[in-house]
């Protein structure tokens, strides 16, 4: 019995070193970075209690970041990536003196993906995964009194501000992300990704809540569409 056993033991381990000798693209590591650009919503059936409309419009950004894939089989890889991502948002604003105006909610986040699972087959990948994103900057354009806009940072909040008067941005988003990449034979690849937000994005909202707020807070969240060319610095696709 313990004869079969090794017997069968040294086999495998056989089978296993073949099959990684003839699959030298398992266990690899590809590093590289990439950049596009993006075009970033909100979604959530409570716009209209911050912004002037229960409306908004998708605006463009940019993405810029690094990369690293691992393949753990001939169809079955991880990714991981950090980026800096600009997210920009058409919303309307209003005030007594003004009234209802356009606006643009612009934001900067650093994104990281700790790990997608993705499927290869030849040069064409799709995944999915979480994300998690800081805020590190973030401004909504408002008018004074003589109608000219100026950028108003308070949104992006400090420990100083009153948040019985204003609220302002939640500093973390968490998510999913999933999308298809190509990667061509010279290292570049080109590829789209869609993000689709689970976090509140108004910190402190349960100070605001009213009778048409479920649970006290408003629900308010990101999602985007993400385009963008890459390059891996150490290694060409088959």
């Amino acid at each position: 019995m313990k004869k079969s056993l090794y017997i069968f033991i040294i086999h495998a381990l056989i089978c296993m070193a073949s099959y990684a000798q003839t699959n030298s693209e398992i266990g690899k590591v590809t590093w590289g970075i990439k950049a596009g650009i993006n075009s970033f919503d909100l979604y959530g059936k409570e716009i209209d209690y911050i912004f002037a409309d229960d409306k908004t419009t998708a605006e463009q950004g940019f993405n810029i970041g690094a990369f690293a894939n691992t393949r753990l089989g001939k169809y079955f890889g991880l990714n991981h990536e950090i980026e800096f991502n600009q997210r920009n948002t058409g919303v309307q604003l209003t005030d007594a003196v003004n009234g209802d105006y356009a606006s643009k909610l612009k934001r900067q986040y650093i994104d990281l993906v700790p790990v997608n699972l993705t499927f290869h087959f030849y040069g064409l990948q799709i995944y999915a995964g979480p994300y998690l994103s800081a805020l590190l900057n973030a401004n909504v354009n408002r008018k004074d009194d003589d109608g000219n806009y100026f950028k108003d940072k308070s949104i992006f909040g400090d420990p100083a501000n009153d948040e019985s008067e204003s609220l302002y941005l939640q500093k973390f988003d968490f998510g999913i992300n999933t999308g298809i990449e190509y990667q061509f034979g010279t290292g570049l690849s080109v590829g789209a990704r869609y993000i689709h937000g689970f976090t509140d994005l108004f910190q402190y909202a349960n100070s605001y809540g009213n009778e048409d707020t479920k649970n006290n807070n408003i629900k308010i969240y990101n999602k985007g569409l993400m385009v963008s060319l890459g390059y891996a610095f150490n290694k060409k696709m088959k």
